[in-house]
C-alpha cells in the first residue's frame, strides 16, 4: 500500500503560481497505446527511384522482421516493384529521404491501390522534438513552447488511438500538424518537450480534441461552427486579447476583377458584381454569403468561400466590399479559430502566464494527466 501511494504521489505534481495550482495525475493509456510506443507519420508516396541515406549502416527488414539487406551510407530501389512491407533502420540516428533526416525508422508499405506509402515510425516524444519548432518559433517564451508541446502531444495521442486500424496516424503537413524532421529541432523546444514529458490534456479521462491555429483575431470559434457536429464543453468561444501581439491580427487583401471572376467561376454566376455577408457565427465569423454576378446569384458558406479564394482570406473573421480597384477584404486572425491561438499563447506567455493557465484559458474545464505504462 505504501508503494502504491508513492507511485501515485510521483505522478501527482502540484506547483503553485499565485493562486493557480497545477495537478498532473496519472493517465492509464489504453492497450492500443501501450503496445505502440511510436507514432506513424505519413511522409508521402514513394517514387520508383527511391533513395535512403544514413551516416553508417542501414539495415533493411521484411514484414517478419528478418534482415534482408545491409548497406553502408545509401540504399536505392524501385519502390513501385515492392509487393510487401519493408523497413529501414540506421545504426546512427537520422535516416535521410529527399534531403531531410528523420529519427526512428522508415517503412515502405504497399497499399491496395498500387501505391507505396512512405511512413516514418518514430517514438512519440522524439516526434515532438520536430513538431513543436515546426509549429511555433523556437525563440518564443518557454511557457508558450510548453503549451504547444502539450497541445501537439495530446493531438498525436488522440490520432494514435483513433487510427489504429489505418496505415498511419498522422501526416507530416498541417493537415495534421507540421513535422519537418531533425533539421528543425532546437534545444529550447526539445527542452519544452522534455519538461512536459508524457503530459496531455484530458476531459472526463479522454484526450481532448486539441485544435489549435495561428491567430484568432481576438476571439476563438467553436468547432461545430467550422466542421459541424455537436458542441464540445471544453471548446467554447473565448476572448483572446493577446492575439494583437501576433502576425495577421489584422490584415487586408485587394482582389481585382479578373481574380474574383476566376476563383469564383465554379459558382456559375458570371462576372462578380458584389459579395454580401448574410450571416455570421456568434464569434463574428462569416457563416453565409451571397455572391452576385451578371448571370445570377449564389449563396455560399463562408468556409467554402475561403477555400475557393485560398490564402487571400486568412480567416473567416472578415468583411468584403467592392471598390474601384477591385474587392477589398479586411479581416482579423489566421486559421480556423478553434482552440488555442498560438499567437495568443505567445502574448500570454510574454505577460508571465504559465503553460497551464494558457491551456486552461482556451480549453476550459480540462485536466492535466501524464501517460503511465
Amino acid at each position: 500500500m505504501k508503494r502504491l501511494s508513492t507511485i501515485i504521489l510521483s505522478f501527482l505534481i502540484l506547483a503553485a503560481w499565485g493562486c493557480n495550482t497545477v495537478i498532473i495525475r496519472p493517465w492509464n493509456a489504453p492497450n492500443a497505446l501501450k503496445t505502440s510506443e511510436k507514432i506513424r507519420v505519413f511522409l508521402g508516396k514513394a517514387e520508383s527511384d527511391l533513395m535512403i541515406k544514413a551516416d553508417g549502416v542501414i539495415f533493411v527488414y521484411d514484414v517478419n522482421d528478418l534482415l534482408i539487406k545491409r548497406a553502408y551510407d545509401m540504399i536505392s530501389l524501385d519502390a513501385k516493384k515492392l509487393k510487401a512491407p519493408i523497413r529501414f533502420v540506421a545504426d546512427n540516428p537520422g535516416l535521410e529521404y529527399k534531403g531531410r533526416k528523420f529519427r526512428g525508422e522508415i517503412l515502405l508499405q504497399p497499399d491496395k491501390n498500387g501505391n507505396v506509402l512512405l511512413i516514418n515510425r518514430v517514438p512519440l516524444e522524439e516526434y515532438l522534438y520536430s513538431v513543436v519548432p515546426s509549429e511555433v518559433p523556437a525563440g518564443w517564451p518557454t511557457e508558450a513552447l510548453k503549451a504547444q508541446a502539450i497541445c501537439s502531444r495530446t493531438y498525436a495521442i488522440r490520432e494514435i488511438l483513433n487510427k489504429k486500424d489505418t496505415a498511419y496516424d498522422v501526416e507530416s503537413t498541417v493537415n495534421s500538424q507540421a513535422y519537418s524532421g531533425m533539421a528543425k529541432e532546437n534545444p529550447r523546444t526539445t527542452q519544452a518537450v522534455r519538461d512536459t514529458e508524457g503530459v496531455l490534456a484530458v476531459y472526463e479521462d479522454d484526450p481532448i480534441h486539441m485544435f489549435f491555429h495561428s491567430n484568432s483575431g481576438g476571439r476563438t470559434e467553436t468547432p461545430d461552427q467550422v466542421w459541424g457536429g455537436k458542441r464540445l464543453p471544453y471548446l467554447e468561444s473565448v476572448a483572446s486579447r493577446f492575439d494583437e501581439a501576433g502576425d495577421n491580427f489584422v490584415w487586408k487583401e485587394i482582389l481585382n476583377q479578373d481574380k474574383m471572376d476566376q476563383t469564383l467561376s465554379s459558382l456559375g454566376v458570371g462576372s462578380i458584381q458584389s459579395v454580401q455577408v448574410l450571416s455570421r457565427t456568434p464569434s463574428g465569423r462569416v457563416d453565409l454569403l451571397e455572391v452576385i454576378g451578371k448571370q445570377g446569384t449564389s449563396k455560399i458558406k463562408g468556409k467554402e468561400f475561403r477555400s475557393l479564394l485560398g490564402t487571400s482570406v486568412k480567416s473567416l473573421r472578415f468583411g468584403i466590399k467592392r471598390e474601384s480597384e477591385g474587392f477589398l477584404i479586411k479581416g482579423m486572425g489566421a486559421g480556423h479559430g478553434v482552440g488555442l491561438s498560438q499567437w495568443g499563447s505567445f502574448g500570454m506567455a510574454k505577460q508571465n502566464f504559465t503553460y497551464a493557465e494558457i491551456i486552461r484559458h482556451y480549453y476550459q474545464g480540462i485536466e492535466f494527466a501524464r501517460i503511465t505504462r
